[in-house]
């Protein structure tokens, strides 16, 4: 099996800032990341996933899976389709499983 078969798919929506761009996750409260392109602020968003996956593991937390499409759904209900971008991240959630299993 290659590793992008055991990849998660998390919705990221961006939007325009002052300054560059601004990225959250629906699915995943609290996590956010800013950019000054919408490449950066991509590759952010994915680190800041990681990042707060390790805080979750850590705290004892379970991880949320990707809500997939009705994550699109619900966001493009509550946005103006103009004034956001979606995109989306790759995340292993399993490297994190395995981080568990070790402790």
């Amino acid at each position: 099996m290659s590793g992008i078969e055991t990849m998660d798919k998390y919705m990221v929506v961006i939007g325009r800032t002052r300054t560059g761009y601004s990225a959250h996750c629906p699915d995943i409260a609290g996590c956010a990341a800013v950019g000054s392109s919408v490449e950066e602020v991509v590759t952010n968003m994915k680190d800041a996933i990681e990042f707060h996956f390790e805080g979750m593991i850590e705290d004892g937390d379970p991880l949320p899976a990707p809500g997939g499409i009705a994550s699109y759904q619900g966001v493009m209900q509550e946005r103006d389709a103009e004034q956001c971008l979606l995109a989306h991240v790759l995340i292993d959630r399993t490297r994190f499983a395995a981080a568990v299993s070790q402790s």
